[in-house]
């Protein structure tokens, strides 16, 4: 049982709620904005494999991939969750292990993939806010976060280049 899942929705909603994190975007697009973060130099988690979810699925996942000898972790994005919060959130499952479920060390993770993912656009001037708003959530939620257990992503991959 994962029971700090409802939490962490909470927390979500309060730091991303009405913010881009949140608005639907292009399926494409969200997948080549995950791909950045895991094909870039920084990250220390497991291949990841992204696709759509089935047509009436309303939830996206992160799960093992059985079959796979590389560990490889399988996200689906559902529809109306084709959004960066909701890349993040997987994302942040597959690089704290997905038996993790929403616990301290996933948290950890989900600060970090935050951090990378909202800078793939290194015009947008928010970059700290999201992951300022991400982190006094969980605070504020008495939801604690667990020391990292991989390299965690240097200022260059998580600081908007000065235009």
């Amino acid at each position: 049982m994962d029971v700090d899942r409802s939490a962490v929705s909470a927390a979500e909603l309060a730091a991303f709620d009405g913010t881009d994190l949140e608005e639907v975007v292009d399926f494409t697009g969200l997948v080549d904005r995950m791909r950045s973060v895991t094909a870039g130099q920084w990250w220390p988690g497991p291949p990841v494999e992204v696709m759509a979810a089935r047509a009436d699925a309303s939830s996206s996942s992160a799960r093992c991939a059985t079959s796979a000898v590389d560990g490889r972790v399988t996200i689906r994005i559902a529809g109306p969750q084709t959004t960066v919060a909701t890349a993040a959130h997987e994302l942040a499952h597959a690089l704290a292990g997905v038996g993790a479920g929403h616990g301290p060390l996933f948290r950890a993770a989900y600060l970090d993939v935050i951090a990378v993912i909202t800078n793939a656009d290194s015009t947008d001037r928010r970059l700290d806010l999201h992951l300022d708003q991400l982190a006094t959530a969980f605070a504020d939620a008495g939801l604690p976060v667990a020391d990292r257990r991989w390299p965690g992503p240097s200022p260059s991959t998580t600081t908007a280049i000065a235009l």
